[in-house]
């Protein structure tokens, strides 16, 4: 069961349980990085499964989102579609409507990939190492692959888990599709049982979570069918959790009743048992070394960001961070944030050195600045 369905609601719980993995452990996904030849050998698999598809048309890739063979499947079907000369749009789940204009600059070159994941607000919206995606928007950008921002703002989500959708104002509710479809009595059903699975979740009640689920999926599926409406030519490769397109529920749904397309589902092998789809990957079991680690906690409910505990042999406990400290700079770039962390360490491997400005007991200069420390040490 995908469980992004429920993730989502409860920020706080997952800042905390991010910071204790990535900034203590390091997550499982470091690196992009993979043998091109078995990458050659997946993407020609993918090409001999997926049915002929004729424009305008979409496939749903499913994902467990911080698996990594899940993602190099994406990435398989693309290149899959490309080789056959079809023109290929890619849709991502992980950003949000309001940042179209982000991908627009990304895909022509006008920003970088540390740009596009700072001006999405990525770590603040989605989290997820962006290392698994990375491969996918650096292959779009190369090809020209037009990308498009599906997802409900989390502002939205946020305001219909509190008041459903009926209790949106208009323009709240202009965000949305003018007409919602009520889930199938099907989809319905599995959405009570995730419900019931995760007492605890902060969604007052079950309506309430069913309509932030419909909120998702609708949104998704309408965009995706206005972008195909204006580029018939295409095929669309929608990115999204497996929840959100598994047995034609969610975005599927909204799309065969906007245009009449059934589409092409593309799920793993480990959801042939639970899921209909119309072509299963095999998965490649891999992981990926873990990324360069500071081996600290941070308290994602403190002002600023404050050191709250060291991983064992810690390298920045090593250069002298105590608890309680106050990160303010890492490198080049100054640290208000949890996001400003993962902005300035994403793409750091064991070994990098780094410099990092602390402030102890605020101390402040005379004219109140603050008295900054600086460590030096290289990530483990």
């Amino acid at each position: 069961m995908d469980t992004d369905v429920i993730a989502k609601h409860n920020p706080w719980t997952i800042v905390t349980l991010l910071l204790t993995a990535i900034l203590l452990n390091g997550p499982a996904i470091a690196s992009s990085k993979h043998d091109d030849r078995n990458d050659a050998k997946r993407t020609a698999e993918v090409n001999r499964l997926l049915p002929d598809i004729i424009p305008p048309n979409i496939v749903y890739v499913g994902e467990a989102h911080s698996d990594w063979g899940y993602h190099l499947n994406q990435l398989a079907v693309i290149k899959a579609l490309v080789s056959r000369g079809l023109k290929v749009a890619v849709g991502f789940e992980m950003i949000q409507q309001p940042f179209q204009k982000v991908l627009d600059a990304y895909r022509e070159d006008r920003i970088d990939f540390s740009q596009l994941l700072e001006k999405t607000e990525y770590f603040d919206r989605w989290r997820y190492d962006p290392r698994l995606y990375q491969p996918v928007f650096s292959y779009a950008r190369q090809h020209g692959l037009p990308l498009v921002a599906l997802n409900a703002s989390k502002e939205l989500a946020a305001r219909v888990s509190e008041v459903g959708i009926d209790g949106l104002d208009d323009h709240e509710r202009s965000e949305l599709p003018k007409k919602i479809n009520p889930p199938s009595p099907a989809y319905r059903e599995l959405l009570e049982a995730v419900f019931r699975e995760h007492a605890g979740n902060d969604v007052s009640d079950l309506e309430t979570f069913i309509d932030v689920q419909r909120t998702w999926d609708e949104v998704m599926g309408a965009t995706a069918s206005e972008f195909l409406s204006s580029h018939p030519d295409h095929i669309m490769v929608v990115l999204a959790g497996i929840q959100h397109v598994a047995d034609g529920f969610g975005i599927p749904s909204r799309v065969k009743s906007d245009m009449g397309l059934d589409g092409v589902i593309v799920l793993s092998e480990r959801e042939r048992s639970a899921h209909h789809a119309d072509v299963f990957l095999n998965i490649e079991d891999s992981e990926l070394p873990s990324p360069g680690r500071m081996g600290v906690l941070i308290d994602p409910s403190s002002d600023g960001v404050i050191i709250s505990g060291f991983a064992t042999n810690s390298p920045a406990e090593k250069a002298g961070a105590r608890t309680n400290d106050r990160i303010v700079r890492i490198n080049e770039r100054e640290i208000y944030s949890y996001a400003d962390i993962r902005l300035a360490l994403w793409n750091k491997n064991p070994g990098d050195p780094v410099v990092v400005d602390i402030v102890r007991d605020n101390d402040k200069t005379d004219d109140g600045g603050d008295v900054r420390q600086q460590l030096w040490f290289e990530l483990n």
